[in-house]
């Protein structure tokens, strides 16, 4: 047998036709978790979002009031544009260098938590997302450089 296998276009824009089975788990040459979702929402390139953990694996805005602390759940942040109801795309996990939408300011190297503004995050506690950190201080909202230790998940502060 013969063929040849093409890496996914992580960054690419998301389409209308699923390019790969919703739920596919790709790790990067850097160590990077990605995971091929299904649009649930129309998010902009560099929100968070939480990522449905039943077989539709669909990502929605995240926020305190849809994610408290007492439900955990599975995040990821977009990191292409298109993302919409009808779109497929694949979505950043965890583990390594990211680009995130973080509110004004917010410090660096502190712990991360969700926000009531969808897909924005900030330093003052909420709902913790684990591992999350912000690389440099910010003083106006803005899409950063973060850095996650291992797969973004939120959890009780």
């Amino acid at each position: 047998m013969s063929g040849q296998l093409t890496a996914p276009d992580l960054t690419g824009a998301w389409t209308t036709q699923a390019l790969f089975t919703p739920g596919n788990i790709h790790w990067d040459a850097l160590g990077r978790k990605w995971q091929y979702c299904k649009g649930g929402a129309t998010l902009a390139i560099n929100v968070y979002c939480k990522v449905s953990t039943d077989s539709n694996f669909t990502v929605t805005g995240l926020t305190t009031t849809t994610n408290p602390s007492t439900e955990p759940a599975q995040v990821g942040c977009i990191q292409a544009s298109g993302c919409l109801t009808t779109t497929f795309g694949w979505v950043f996990r965890g583990f390594g260098l990211h680009t995130g939408l973080f509110a004004a300011s917010c410090a660096q190297d502190v712990k991360i938590y969700t926000t009531a503004t969808a897909g924005v995050v900030d330093d003052a506690a909420t709902t913790l997302i684990s591992g999350l950190k912000l690389i440099t201080t910010i003083t106006t909202a803005a899409a950063a450089p973060a850095w996650a230790s291992g797969d973004l998940k939120t959890a009780a502060a």
